[in-house]
């Protein structure tokens, strides 16, 4: 009747309409509003709309809404307000990049549990410090490996440039790392394509997450990099505007693809 809407909404407007400007960055009001958040002191911050949840105003800004979510602490409450009622998602294009210890198999054998444990939590530290340095948000953590998005909603058009400068970062970082450096070599690779950003799962277990072949490619890209190696597809190289002198062509065999998949291959050595 009145020719209403039946379908779920977020602040007046439909579901899919909502995530897509809430993702790609076109929502309405939400542009100001970070500009004029990101001058507050200080980081941790909201991915999107960069209201602190640390520093003097914090407490203020929890009273109003935009505490952490529980679901992805990465973002607040208010920027997902009334997702854990309906689900929803939207098509864009994203980056992404998966990070894994090479080896922590053989790896474990060779320390103590308590030993391991607290050297795969640096390597989680230096994972999450490299991706939040570029405003990326961590998907989830899989064993001994991260896979973490960019999206345009939170970085702007260059989500490529970004996902790749937390790939070499976290490179860097461990290799100043010395021992801890040398001991837990870590692959990474980094990907770029159309995928499904969104909220999904049941009531009480939902997940703001990516879906599509963007993910496993990245999964697989990162898997098939050896220690020290930033695994780049050919896509994220062109739309990032990689330069490519001095780096490894490498055709791979993905498992779940038909055929090689061609990417370039960039070393960061530890020390």
């Amino acid at each position: 009747m009145g020719g209403e809407s039946t379908k779920p909404q977020f602040h007046g407007v439909e579901a899919g309409e909502y995530w897509h400007g809430l993702l790609t960055g076109e929502g309405k009001g939400l542009g100001p509003a970070s500009r004029l958040f990101r001058r507050i002191p200080r980081s941790p911050r909201c991915k999107l709309c960069q209201a602190p949840f640390e520093g003097p105003l914090a407490p203020f800004f929890r009273l109003v809404g935009f505490r952490r979510w529980k679901l992805n602490e990465q973002l607040c409450r208010y920027c997902v307000a009334g997702i854990e009622k309906v689900k929803g998602g939207t098509e864009l294009d994203v980056s992404m990049l998966f990070a894994d210890v090479r080896g922590s198999t053989s790896l474990a054998e060779t320390m103590s549990p308590s030993e391991f444990s607290s050297s795969l939590d640096s390597f989680f530290r230096l994972a999450f410090d490299a991706i939040d340095s570029e405003d990326g948000v961590v998907d989830h953590i899989v064993g001994d490996g991260v896979m973490a998005f960019w999206v345009p909603g939170f970085v702007g058009e260059r989500h490529t440039q970004t996902a790749v400068a937390a790939g070499r970062n976290l490179l860097a970082a461990l290799g100043q790392q010395g021992e801890l450096g040398a001991r837990f070599p870590v692959g990474i690779g980094v990907h770029t394509g159309q995928a499904y950003a969104g909220v999904v799962g049941e009531t009480g277990s939902l997940n703001f997450t990516i879906l599509g072949d963007v993910p496993n490619t990245t999964a697989r890209l990162g898997s098939a990099a050896k220690g020290g190696e930033l695994v780049m597809s050919d896509d994220i190289v062109r739309l990032a505007g990689i330069e490519i002198d001095g780096l490894e062509r490498r055709f791979l065999t993905l498992k779940g693809k038909t055929e090689p998949v061609a990417a370039w291959i960039e070393t960061v050595a530890t020390r």
